[in-house]
């Protein structure tokens, strides 16, 4: 998936691919920004979770992530 951002971050659009081919999905604020996530890789990805967050409007001050279970890490 990509997440493009105008200069404002007041519209996002959102590009990915299904199986009958890309989907785009366009959103507009009537008031505010989009939140930037802080981005620790360096090719700028973010987690699922992340992502919900900046286009919900969540904006989280202090936070701390529990390590959990995924099979990622275990293979």
């Amino acid at each position: 998936m990509f997440v493009f951002l105008n200069r404002r971050r007041t519209h996002m659009k959102l590009l990915h691919w299904e199986h009958g081919g890309f989907v785009l999905y366009y959103k507009r604020l009537e008031g505010g920004t989009f939140p930037l996530p802080k981005t620790s890789s360096a090719g700028g990805e973010i987690d699922w979770s992340e992502l919900v967050l900046m286009v919900e409007g969540i904006v989280v001050e202090k936070s701390r992530r529990r390590h959990r279970f995924s099979l990622k890490k275990a293979v």
